[in-house]
């Protein structure tokens, strides 16, 4: 046993300097569902599963109230923003595909009505982010013993009530120099969360007009409630003896959450986004020393789920441009003079999906020290999550929309301000910003121009270190047991949260 230990922890270090790396310019992030959870599951609950009377049921049953808070705000925000920054500089006259400025972003094309101005006096604003979540609820765990049916057959059954809530913490601040301009900070906070849209004048004229911001908001908090998945698992106790356990299960997670709607950035996910999984589960322990009374135990435990394809609507950037989704685009074939607007780019590249998780573990190694009723835990645990396959399974219309030039005027008559011509894809120099006329320019939206990547949630890998602390009214007829525990989990990049949990436990044997 001691070897499949070293085994598992070697291989979950090299894992992990594999994937390490943080990743920026994300439109969606899935945390871990609060439902993966072993060392939640299973502390003082393990023991209480382990009791055996000839009289009884068989079936074990526990309530875990429980309390989930991330902490890795900097790294989650430098996620969801570019250039690695938590913190942002939008102003006039860089190109939104040159990181190396000091300014991230032309604010021109994100709220096109701002002018220029003269070199000193450019609008420009600061944005940063401060992400959040925070999950509450109510686990309900049942492990049922069917030795009657076979001798070492057993079922059980996880079901997580949660409550998960998502605060994006932005802010803006001015950084302009100009008093032309101070309404920079409200305008951009009013955009980014939806709230903004210039319209044609009274008279009738566009004048530089665009629409609102209706997907990959960012803004407020928004949560959402709900049972986070259901697994079932059915297995077999093939070492059932005094000094040492081993069993195997065939499970199956039944998606009951929600999915992503992308309406907001970092929207709130109860489960795993609608995905079935089927997998296995392997449990292995052991005495180490001691008695039947009292004692120390080694245990392993790991369940592997793999999660099927499921369609979800995810947003889309754009290759070869940062924040693609906030930048304004113009449509083809619009005459001037009549009732059009710039388009946030997120409103046409927020489509359906097929998502494919692939891939997830969640394992424990930890140690139990068991005095009469009295119960220790304490251990590591491992979370990994493959990388997220994302394609666009809606249809979308190649040379319909291209990415506006921060100096276009709606309202200009001029010859080359011309938008999108469908079919010839001819472009005026003023209206894109990569000012050219070829059909691959990448200013022009396509399904091949959508950046798929920055829709998927990378590949995740935590540590945790837990502990639980419990008491198994094991002499009871029908034993009553009581517990508490929690966890620290880090990550080790920024596409999964570090954060940490307690919980409460009550139990009863029958």
């Amino acid at each position: 046993m001691n070897k499949i230990y070293k085994s598992l922890l070697i291989a979950a270090c090299v894992f992990g300097a594999v994937r390490a790396g943080d990743t920026t310019n994300k439109t969606f992030l899935l945390p871990r569902p609060a439902g993966v959870n072993l060392p939640m599951e299973m502390t003082t609950f393990g023991e209480l599963t382990m009791l055996e009377k000839e009289d009884r049921f068989g079936g074990n049953f526990q309530l875990v109230p429980f309390f989930q808070q991330s902490s890795n705000h900097s790294k989650i925000a430098e996620y969801f923003l570019i250039n690695h920054k938590s913190t942002i500089r939008l102003a006039t006259g860089t190109n939104p595909t040159d990181p190396s400025n000091a300014t991230d972003l032309d604010i021109n094309y994100l709220l096109h009505d701002i002018a220029w101005g003269t070199e000193g006096h450019k609008p420009a604003a600061s944005f940063s982010l401060d992400p959040e979540q925070t999950i509450y609820g109510l686990r309900v765990d049942y492990h049922q013993n069917m030795d009657k049916i076979l001798r070492g057959l057993y079922l059980t059954i996880n079901l997580p009530i949660v409550h998960v809530e998502n605060k994006k913490g932005s802010a803006v601040s001015n950084t302009t120099n100009s008093t032309a301009y101070t309404n920079v900070k409200t305008t951009l906070a009013e955009y980014l969360r939806g709230d903004y849209a210039k319209a044609q004048d009274a008279g009738g004229t566009i004048t530089n007009s665009q629409l609102k911001l209706i997907y990959a908001k960012i803004g407020g908090k928004q949560s959402d409630t709900g049972v986070a998945d259901i697994d079932i698992a059915l297995g077999y106790k093939f070492f059932n003896k005094e000094k040492y356990f081993g069993s195997v299960a065939i499970g199956l997670t039944i998606p009951t959450g929600n999915e992503a709607d992308g309406v907001h950035m970092f929207t709130p996910i109860v489960g795993n986004g609608k995905h079935f999984g089927l997998g296995a589960d392997l449990n292995l322990g052991g005495r180490i020393w001691g008695d039947i009374d009292h004692n120390f135990k080694a245990i392993a435990r790991m369940k592997y789920r793999y999660l099927f394809e499921n369609s979800e609507r995810r947003t889309f950037g754009i290759k070869g441009y940062n924040w693609g989704p906030y930048l304004l685009l113009v449509q083809a074939g619009v005459t001037h003079g009549t009732a059009t607007s710039l388009i946030p780019a997120a409103n046409v590249t927020t489509l359906n999906a097929d998502v494919t998780p692939g891939s997830q573990f969640d394992g424990i190694l930890g140690i139990t020290y068991n005095n009469g009723g009295f119960n220790l835990d304490l251990g590591y645990n491992a979370y990994i999550r493959e990388n997220e396959h994302v394609h666009i399974k809606d249809a979308f219309e190649a040379g319909k929309y291209a990415v506006a030039n921060r100096s276009y005027d709606t309202s200009s008559t001029a010859a080359d301000d011309h938008h999108v011509t469908p079919g010839t894809i001819t472009i005026g120099l003023n209206n894109i910003t990569d000012g050219g006329a070829a059909a691959g320019t990448k200013a022009i939206l396509s399904k091949d121009t959508l950046n798929s990547d920055a829709a998927s949630t990378p590949s995740q890998f935590t540590n945790s270190l837990y502990a639980g602390l419990g008491y198994n009214f094991k002499e009871w007829d029908s034993p009553l047991m009581l517990g508490l525990g929690g966890k620290y989990e880090w990550a080790s990049k920024n596409s999964a949260l570090t954060q940490w949990d307690i919980y409460g436990k009550i139990g009863i044997g029958f």
